[in-house]
Parts: structure tokens; sequence; C-alpha cells
């Protein structure tokens, strides 16, 4: 039997904290992006799917790996480009290389990774590898929890998914503490499309959800699942940053193209890069790609698809529950 997302990527996070942990006490280094990725994606096969390719170009664009969450009935899908991270200490500061530059480029690898998300219409996030609670005991965020206790805590975090709009915000918001604030606000990969947690309202400011549609306000304020569930869990974060910024709500409406599943967006931008709510629906789809769907039918994508990525990755039965 066909397991769940949740279950094929809780097997598969679970498999990445055991290498991470016996990585550690060999070499005393926590494992590389590529290892670890190579780990989750093996363990979490066949319900997730996978293609790797070989020509891959990170220095230049940032990019890393395409990710689509598909429901059962293809009706809705969602997609974004993701880079992977170690969250690793560095003597008592934990890090993500969320700064890092090439030796070619002055740009930094998070901007450009928002760029390269243009290429292909999704949003950009992060995948954060980062251990077990016994790991990270020594991670304070300084900010408030739920009744799960601090985030560091939490068992299934060892794989985490964030919104490239979070991280940007942490990067150019709080100093040498970006890392912690990057990993609280990180949702973990196997509860993102079945999360534990009541589906709670997600709403812009008030300015900026009266130029809303209504179906886009449903979408935020009623119960989703599958792929529209993995699409609020990832805004989720960034909405909640956006509403402490002390900004006007831009009120004009930008028109997605790519089959969206909202075709009508707000452009607010608050203090973030690019309008937030634009970059992160744009992901969320009524027609998978036909890229995705020759991952799916086990063929090789087109080689444009392939040149600037590691590869493409699709989370089948988003929408089956666990």
């Amino acid at each position: 039997m066909t397991s769940s997302a949740h279950e094929a990527l809780r097997g598969g996070r679970e498999a990445v904290d055991r290498f991470m942990s016996a990585h550690l006490d060999q070499t005393g280094k926590p494992l590389q992006e590529t290892s670890a990725t190579d780990i989750l994606l093996t363990t979490a096969a066949p319900t997730v799917l996978y293609e790797a390719f070989t020509q891959r170009r990170e220095a230049e664009n940032g990019a890393d790996w395409l990710w689509w969450w598909v429901d059962r009935d293809q009706a809705t899908c969602f997609g974004l480009l993701v880079q992977a991270k170690v969250l690793k200490l560095n003597g008592r500061r934990w890090e993500m290389g969320l700064r890092y530059r090439t030796e070619k480029h002055e740009a930094l690898q998070i901007d450009k990774l928002l760029h390269s998300a243009d290429q292909y219409d999704v949003p950009a996030a992060y995948l954060l590898y980062c251990g077990d609670p016994e790991y990270r005991a020594t991670l304070e965020c300084g900010m408030s929890h739920g009744p799960g206790g601090p985030c560091r805590d939490n068992a299934r975090a060892g794989v985490s998914c964030v919104a490239a709009l979070a991280a940007h915000n942490a990067v150019q918001f709080y100093g040498n503490s970006f890392a912690t604030k990057v990993f609280h606000d990180s949702i973990p990969v196997e509860d993102i499309a079945a999360p534990p947690s009541e589906d709670t309202v997600v709403l812009p400011p008030v300015t900026v959800a009266r130029v809303m549609s209504t179906e886009l306000t449903q979408f935020l304020t009623e119960r989703q699942a599958g792929a529209r569930r993995v699409a609020k869990e990832l805004l989720r974060p960034v909405q909640k940053i956006r509403n402490t910024q002390f900004a006007a709500g831009l009120l004009e409406r930008a028109n997605l193209t790519a089959q969206p599943l909202f075709p009508h967006v707000p452009e607010d931008r608050g203090h973030f890069p690019v309008p937030y709510l634009t970059h992160i629906l744009r992901g969320l789809r009524t027609s998978v790609p036909d890229y995705v769907l020759d991952v799916m039918d086990g063929r090789t994508p087109p080689q444009k698809v392939a040149m600037g990525l590691g590869g493409i990755v699709v989370v089948t039965n988003a929408d089956r529950v666990r």
C-alpha cells in the first residue's frame, strides 16, 4: 500500500536524523546537504518521487531542487524552488550559510534563489537539516512558543522547510542570531501537508484583505488540505512577519500566470524584497506542469528544465490523510 506523504517523509526524516547522529559521532561534523538529501529522498520513495540531474549551476543561481506537492486527483499542486541547508554550530553560534557569496558573484545566495524562482514561476524556500533535539540542545531562539515547548525540542524538526522570504527577513533584521529565527519559523516537512495543529486563520492587514477575492479569503480563513495546506503553511510565518511591519499595504492586484489557483492576488510587499502573496501563491496551480508529469510517469524532463537544477521532487498523495 502506498504511504501518505506524512508517513513517507517521517521515515525519511528519521533516517536523516540517524545518519546525522552517526556522522557527528564519527567525524564531529554534521552531514553535507547533498548526502542528507540523498538519504531523505531514497528513504521516502516511492511515495516521494524524484529525478536527479547531473548538470548543476548552483554557484550561478543558488538553486537546488524543485519540489512539487501533488494531490491525488492532480487537480491542485504546489511547487517551490528549494535549496538545502544544514543547521551548524560554530562555537556558540548557530549558522546556516544564508549569507554565502560565490567568488564570481556579489549577490547573496538567498537573493539569487529568490531571483531563480522567477524562472519557474514558483516561490523560493529552504529545506533545513537540523539534527535531532540532542543536537539542538543549546539552541535558544528567544521567542515565545506554544504548548509544544521550545522549537529546539520538536522531535520532528530534523528536516524542516521555511519560505525564503521569512529567511530573508531574518538575515536582514536579526544579525548573527538569524539562524535561530529561521529555524523558529520553519515547519517540519513531515507535518507540512498534515500538520498536527489546527488550521488557524491567516489574514493580511485589513487594507489588503479588503481587496482580496472571495476565493482567496476563503483559502486563508477556512481549513485546507493537501497542496493547498502546504502553500498556506509556508505563507503563515511570512504573513505573521508582515503583520508586524509598519508599512502601508499595496492595494494593486497582480495577474498571475501558469494556471494559478488564484489569478488575482494583492501585490502587498511590506518590507520584503518582492510582493509576498504573489511570490508564494504563484506556486499553487490547478494543473500539474508537464515536466512534473514526466517525473511521475518515469520520463526524463526536458533539458531546459534540468539545466539549472539538482533535481525534481514530487510528493504524491499530498492530500491523503495519515
